[in-house]
């Protein structure tokens, strides 16, 4: 491989600095503030573990602090953390505003975002409680998750993306509503690719979370027409009813459910 720059910058050196002289510069650094930021600080701090840290990136300031480049989350964690008094710190010798500005945009371009399917994969083999239960229900009803993102026309039978979804109705149903769900969207569309999406198995577990016993004929129901056109009327359904397009599915899948005979 021809590398042909050989200007590459001020090299930077590893140091520890107290949290509380690292700072964050608003001109051009995304709020730590908005409920989103607040979270994900106030979950650092709660499951602080010093392998999971890393290293903050910063550039010296010349008078005792340092402008926080990368990490400002994690700097905010260890700023409110009793037991944290010092983190690593790659410091980059003082830079002007715009250099500082195109470091910060440098770096958040350059960084590969895993996905959902990667953090999943990854959560499992590290034995996450979550991860390893939705692993197990998924692969227990049919259903595999593909280790990348996969168009739905390269999709097989029992393939999905949304493990999102999958994700959030374990979280709010639990783990016997997520077996129904699966093993419901399955019968519908076990045969065919393409099929198997987020807001199917959403509306899918409403459905059987209300009609346990019913799995069967919301299965039948379900599978009476594809997923796509199942979505478009959900969708233009859930405009005029004001709600989700979940919800409106779910009750296009149940509202003619007939009572089940008694025996």
């Amino acid at each position: 491989m021809s590398v042909e720059k050989t200007n590459l910058g001020p090299k930077p050196r590893l140091e520890f600095h107290p949290p509380t002289n690292l700072i964050i510069d608003d001109r051009y650094q995304r709020s730590v503030a908005r409920d989103s930021g607040r979270r994900l600080i106030a979950k650092i701090v709660k499951e602080f573990h010093w392998p999971f840290f890393g290293v903050l990136v910063a550039t010296d300031n010349g008078d005792g602090t340092y402008c926080l480049i990368d990490g400002q989350h994690r700097a905010e964690a260890a700023r409110q953390h009793p037991h944290v008094h010092s983190v690593p710190v790659l410091v980059i010798d003082e830079m002007t505003l715009a250099e500082q500005a195109q470091a910060f945009v440098a770096i958040n371009q350059s960084r590969v975002r895993l996905n959902a399917l990667q953090l999943h994969r990854a959560a499992v083999r590290a034995g996450d409680p979550h991860a390893v239960e939705l692993d197990r229900i998924t692969r227990e009803s049919g259903v595999e998750i593909p280790n990348n993102n996969l168009s739905s026309q390269n999709m097989r039978p029992g393939q999905t993306i949304a493990v999102k979804a999958l994700s959030t109705i374990l979280k709010k149903y639990g783990a016997e509503t997520l077996s129904n769900t699966l093993k419901t969207v399955m019968s519908a569309y076990g045969e065919t690719s393409g099929d198997l999406r987020s807001q199917i198995f959403a509306a899918t577990a409403v459905a059987v979370s209300r009609h346990p016993d019913r799995c069967s004929a919301i299965a039948e129901k379900l599978g009476s027409s594809d997923s796509v056109t199942w979505q478009e009327f959900a969708r233009d359904n859930a405009k005029f009813a004001g709600t989700s397009t979940a919800e409106a599915l779910a009750h296009m899948l149940t509202s003619t459910l007939k009572p089940k005979a008694k025996l």
